[in-house]
């Protein structure tokens, strides 16, 4: 395949991209059909136009680096971290509470949950990892919202807090980039950087395929066509022009810390989070 300077493009040129496909010529190219929430290529794809596939292999590429980009930094899952640690001190604060009720059938339920839902004297999990918090906030939403559990919940008035619970569990596994499946999340960086490459293989073959095209269209509509849907991939590298590697300065070590310096990042997003990583 060949490569027209895309591993040149930066993940945040990349992402605004997706404007550039709702513009123009490709305003007037329906993907609606064959885009799918999943991004699983259906039979529909084999007949599809060719600038259909296009855009959904565009598109798809960048709403995967969008995902990678949406990871949150390390700050930000502290931030998230903090939600989660005071939602299950709020759980063990009000099952406290609810467990000293004049009502035996609330004492009573409201041990019970103490029990299934808390760890140690209550709160040792705000102590696990980032994935080990996830696992357990989901372990507590299933528990509580199934026999015989979900009546003692419903007894004691727990369900905001549960709910609660859930949020930032949520919150914090999608700050993680963790998915369906997943024993624990991928480095944000590997993440981004994997992303790229993908988004720099799709766009390298669409490319390739216009340019094809053009070369083999007579003049006309069609050609015509073929270019206004070349010109936004043209002026997305015309904004990000490949870098030369630095030449070695004369008569001094250019070693491997030259050989370092000449390379440049694959992502602005990595780039920064290696100052921080």
């Amino acid at each position: 395949m060949a490569a027209y300077g895309y591993s040149f493009v930066t993940d945040k040129a990349f992402s605004a991209f997706a404007r550039d496909l709702d513009q123009g010529a490709w305003k007037s190219v329906s993907i609606a059909r064959y885009d799918v929430p999943n991004r699983v290529p259906t039979a529909l794809l084999l007949e599809a136009p060719k600038p259909v596939i296009w855009k959904v292999r565009a598109l798809w590429s960048i709403r995967a680096l969008d995902e990678a980009l949406g990871v949150a930094s390390a700050a930000a899952l502290a931030e998230l971290d903090t939600e989660w640690d005071a939602s299950q001190r709020a759980l063990h604060l009000f099952l406290a509470s609810a467990a000293e009720s004049k009502d035996p059938a609330q004492r009573d339920a409201a041990v019970r949950l103490r029990g299934a839902l808390l760890a140690g004297a209550g709160t040792e999990q705000t102590r696990y990892t980032y994935d080990a918090e996830v696992d357990y906030g989901w372990h507590q939403v299933a528990v509580a919202g199934k026999a015989p559990l979900a009546a003692d919940v419903k007894k004691v008035g727990a369900g905001p807090y549960l709910k609660r619970v859930e949020e930032a569990t949520d919150a914090l596994a999608k700050g993680l980039g963790r998915s369906s499946g997943q024993k624990r999340a991928v480095a944000r960086s590997k993440r981004i950087r994997e992303a790229v490459v993908a988004c720099t293989q799709a766009f390298n073959a669409i490319h390739d395929d216009i340019g094809w095209l053009i070369q083999h269209t007579p003049s006309g509509k069609h050609r015509e066509l073929l270019e206004a849907l070349h010109a936004p991939f043209l002026a997305l590298l015309e904004r990000n022009p490949q870098r030369a590697a630095a030449s070695p300065a004369p008569e001094e070590n250019t070693g491997e810390e030259d050989a370092a310096e000449a390379e440049a990042p694959e992502s602005e997003a990595e780039a920064s989070e290696s100052e921080t990583d």
